[in-house]
């Protein structure tokens, strides 16, 4: 076990946008969620469009060219690449996204086996169809399409800010916020999947067809391989040079899936010459500025032969070369599993017994088909031929099924049936289950050198409650996790609430009970902050200003939602001894949003002083503030906030 997580997590593949025309640009659109402290078993709605819009308030590019179904709950911790359409140039203020709740899943968790399922509704109470709401970017920073240049354009679905539940109607109001900038929203890891193209020793070329749609996206994607790229081709594993030749070697259309971190990069350029050259571009290659002294000029090459033309220069003029890379860690195909008619069943193990496994509300991909929620328990059958491997396993190893146990992160391929009793049985004793990376929260019990004791809260983002540990070795009050190498344990004291992220140790093995890769402890965990305003209030803060946000719980009117969760952790801000006070953080990636109730508008800002300049003056003395969230690190002894984001919503 410990050999094969230490090498799991290796770098990198090199992407860049393959295709961009002539006289426009391409824009990498990436979609994903920011959690709620109201946790969410599933929330499938249909992504039905989203639509660029000029400067001026037009309507222009379609980034999605199908309505596509999305768990907002499985992108949490990842970003999903939707599409690198050609933009026409120009400047874009935003864009109109449209959800479609009328065939909605949602399911809260209230710690029970099913959850509660809930009903979407708009603010008046009546069952919610489309919703559709048009997000800007920060002002200073548009959207700016060029001739063969490459932007990026991230989206962030607020979980926290679009929902109040009402368990006793079992109804949620949405009232959706999305972010948007053209910056990084955070540093999570991109996922990118589409069918191949094309691909050699050197290159890899792919479409986008985002959150396993049957609908091509827009855009293809090129990719030059590295070394130290880990690959898992049909439940087989490589690394560098082996697992591309394995690529080369798979027929067109193969889906295939990337997982990694995408950078934009804009450079400046002078040309100063007056001379006129061409030169015949015929080697695939990924997006790169050619540099030929003089004269200089910024071509793009594609995977077909071109001719490229410098133009006369006869004024020197200073251009900018924007580009998209996309650095990868680990390359999925599950090819055979399509060509064979197996169907893929992902979730989290919530109990075992002997060879069956049992996982709730799984998700459940037959072949050639969309994916489909399963709800309550779905069973698999493993076995002695069952393949096992762990996500981004770079190197061969007998790994036994008994590796599978109660809290593990699966993608089980096999044959689909049905029970007697219609439950969904997924025979895979002659098929292959990988293992992915589990997330599991807790407060510390017990500290050692290397390991810490932890009373366990949820797994694979369910509550501990609806898993059965019996046969696992495994106690939730008292869970095993070692650490190798040990990280810094000095702020993971008991009473702490820390998320630590890996892979369950064997069935019925004993403590340690988890092999953790990386730990967050109070210091690092991504807190979250939650306000409600009863009615709306004109003064929400006792003060704002460019430095800092300063709540009043004693004289706020709060409703439902007042409180910050670290990891398992909840703080009531009724009560606290000192007024919070939320500062923007430092150093790291962020956006503050301003969302609007009734015009169904987001705008979004880059930096906390642009964000609070437009506060101030929205908050004008009768529009209310009907709530708030911030996303950050909090300091328990201080009731200080360090947030790189912050949502407001007002009632105008």
């Amino acid at each position: 076990m410990r050999h094969v997580t230490s090498k799991l997590f290796a770098v990198p593949l090199f992407l860049a946008v393959l295709t961009i025309a002539a006289c426009s640009g391409s824009t990498v659109v990436t979609l994903t969620a920011t959690p709620s402290s109201d946790p969410f078993i599933t929330y499938r709605v249909g992504v039905a469009s989203i639509q660029l819009q000029t400067s001026s308030g037009k309507p222009s590019t379609m980034i999605l060219p199908a309505e596509t179904t999305v768990d907002f709950t499985k992108v949490t911790d990842l970003s999903e690449l939707l599409g690198a359409p050609t933009v026409p140039k120009g400047t874009y203020s935003g864009a109109e996204i449209t959800l479609d709740y009328s065939a909605a899943q949602i399911i809260y968790d209230d710690g029970s086996l099913d959850g509660v399922a809930l009903t979407a509704v708009d603010a008046s109470g009546k069952a919610l169809a489309l919703a559709r709401v048009t997000v800007s970017v920060d002002p200073s920073d548009p959207l700016r399409s060029a001739a063969k240049q490459a932007s990026r354009l991230s989206l962030s679905f607020n979980l926290a800010a679009s929902n109040l539940i009402n368990l006793s109607n079992d109804t949620v109001t949405v009232t959706p916020l999305i972010s948007a900038s053209m910056q990084p929203l955070d540093a999570k890891q991109v996922r990118l999947n589409g069918p191949l193209l094309s691909a050699n020793n050197s290159v890899l070329a792919t479409g986008v067809m985002p959150f396993d749609s049957t609908t091509a996206a827009l855009g293809d994607i090129s990719t030059q391989p590295s070394d130290t790229t880990t690959y898992e081709i049909n439940g087989f594993v490589f690394t560098g040079a082996a697992g591309q030749a394995q690529i080369a070697a798979l027929p067109a259309n193969t889906m295939t899936t990337v997982f990694g971190t995408l950078t934009a990069t804009s450079s400046a350029s002078i040309l100063t010459d007056t001379s006129t050259s061409t030169d015949a571009v015929t080697t695939p290659t990924t997006t790169t500025p050619t540099t030929t002294p003089p004269p200089t000029t910024t071509t793009t090459t594609t995977t077909t032969p071109t001719t490229t033309t410098t133009p006369i220069v006869t004024t020197p003029t200073t251009t900018t070369t924007s580009t998209v890379t996309f650095t990868a860690s680990q390359v999925l195909v599950d090819g055979t599993a399509q060509s064979e008619g197996f169907a893929r069943l992902s979730g989290t193990v919530s109990a075992r017994s002997g060879n069956t496994l049992g996982i709730e509300d799984a998700t459940l991909t037959q072949s050639g088909a969309t994916a489909t929620l399963e709800p309550g328990t779905t069973l698999v059958n493993v076995g002695p031929s069952t393949l096992v491997t762990f996500f981004g396993q770079g190197v061969e190893a007998a790994i036994s099924t008994q590796q599978i146990s109660v809290g593990s992160v699966i993608e089980a391929f096999g044959t689909a049936s049905n029970t007697s009793t219609g439950q969904v049985l997924l025979d895979a004793t002659a098929g292959r289950v990988r293992l992915d990376q589990t997330s599991a929260l807790g407060v510390v019990t017990a500290q050692g050198s290397s390991t810490l004791t932890l009373d366990l809260t949820s797994m694979g983002g369910r509550a501990i409650s609806s898993f059965d540990f019996t046969g696992s070795g495994a106690a939730p009050t008292q869970y095993g996790v070692e650490f190798n190498p040990a990280p810094d344990l000095s702020n993971s004291t008991v009473g702490a609430p820390v998320i630590v992220s890996g892979f369950t140790n064997s069935f019925a093995s004993g403590s340690p009970n988890f092999s953790a890769s990386t730990l967050l402890d109070p210091t690092t965990i991504n807190a979250q902050l939650v306000v409600d305003w009863s009615g709306g209030t004109a003064a929400p803060f006792s003060s704002f200003d460019t430095s800092s946000i300063v709540l009043d719980p004693a004289s706020s009117n709060f409703g439902q939602r007042h409180e910050i969760l670290i990891g398992s952790q909840l703080v009531n801000l009724v009560g606290l001894a000192t007024n919070p006070t939320i500062t923007p953080g430092t150093g790291s990636a962020g956006v503050f949003s301003i969302g609007h109730v009734v015009s169904s508008t987001v705008e979004n800002f880059e930096t906390y002083s642009a964000f609070i300049t437009q506060l101030q003056t929205e908050l004008n003395g009768t529009t209310l503030a009907t709530g708030m969230t911030a996303i950050g690190q909090y300091t328990t002894s201080t009731a200080a906030f360090s947030a790189t984001s912050i949502t407001i919503f007002l009632n105008n």
